[in-house]
């Protein structure tokens, strides 16, 4: 298995890229300071239980590496559904915003 901060690392890098604004995001979402953000992104050190729970909420990306990363594979489809449902609410909600009534 992958060490624990390089899993996370990779996960914020797939959800929130690695530019400097991507990193600031994160640390607004989690209350983080901005050295620890860095190191996460960095793969040094891995978030506190507290903070990878709140990443997880705003993740799909984060949630995965974690449901693979303990065996927990067959959720998976659970997570891409979900995806997929916020995906098509939002286009429906443009459409309805581009074509009312």
């Amino acid at each position: 298995m992958q060490a624990f901060p390089e899993l996370i690392a990779a996960a914020l890098h797939e959800e929130w890229g690695a530019s400097p604004s991507a990193r600031k995001a994160v640390g607004l979402l989690t209350q983080a300071n901005e050295r620890a953000v860095r190191n996460w992104f960095d793969g040094r050190n891995g978030p506190s239980g507290e903070n990878l729970v709140c990443l997880i909420r705003h993740s799909d990306a984060v949630l995965s590496a974690v449901l693979r990363a303990s065996q927990r594979d067959q959720l998976l489809p659970a997570v891409a559904l979900l995806r997929l449902k916020s995906s098509l609410r939002s286009a429906l909600d443009n459409l309805e915003q581009a074509f009312p009534g």
